[in-house]
């Protein structure tokens, strides 16, 4: 019930276009839409239906598209929270097997620090070493979906938090790990029951 009225709900945001309403919600647009789009796409995966990779390569777009033109330091990352947006991106741009968008994403002069930076490494190695990679790019991944599945994980620098969405980033990577590793072909469809007990083991 609650994934049918969150899918109801982002296609009543699409067809009225309320990502426009206010100032506030012009300055987040696209990453805006960008996150409706993921969620309803994860929304009808975990509800059955095939993933939308379309839909998913379309959020990679608009969350970098934010990112690069209208995050306060678009010229210069310094934000976690923007590196955490641009990330969610990537990862977009992953599940939706566009690994060339990925690795154009992946390539950009921004410097990504803290646990972001952690992050890139690692699907930048994904993506250069696809279909499946090697042993210990394997293992790098389950250590990585081992830490950021962790209610608790977090990283705090001089008293304050990173900024982290740590549930769609142990969503993603579950979703990730099952197409990349566990599955015999990316293209295969992931099982969302074996992504969600994945991630909550």
């Amino acid at each position: 019930m609650f994934f049918r009225r969150a899918i109801d709900y982002a296609n009543r945001l699409e067809v009225e276009d309320r990502f426009h309403d206010t100032e506030v919600a012009e300055a987040g647009y696209p990453r805006s839409h960008a996150e409706v789009i993921r969620a309803r796409a994860l929304g009808r995966w975990l509800l059955g239906e095939p993933l939308n990779r379309a839909d998913l390569r379309r959020a990679a777009e608009m969350f970098a598209t934010w990112c690069l033109t209208k995050a306060s330091d678009h010229r210069r990352f310094s934000s976690s929270l923007t590196m955490d947006f641009y990330l969610q991106g990537v990862r977009a741009a992953l599940m939706a097997h566009d690994l060339d968008y990925a690795r154009c994403l992946l390539s950009t002069k921004h410097r990504l620090r803290w646990h972001h930076s952690v992050e890139r490494d690692l699907w930048t190695r994904l993506v250069n070493a696809c279909p499946r990679g090697d042993a210990k790019l394997r293992d790098d991944i389950e250590c990585f979906f081992d830490r950021i599945r962790d209610p608790a994980f977090e990283e705090v620098l001089d008293g304050v938090p990173t900024a982290m969405d740590r549930e769609a980033l142990a969503l993603d990577t579950g979703l990730m790990r099952e197409m990349y590793v566990v599955n015999a072909s990316p293209y295969d469809d992931p099982s969302p029951q074996a992504v969600i007990d994945a991630v909550a083991r």
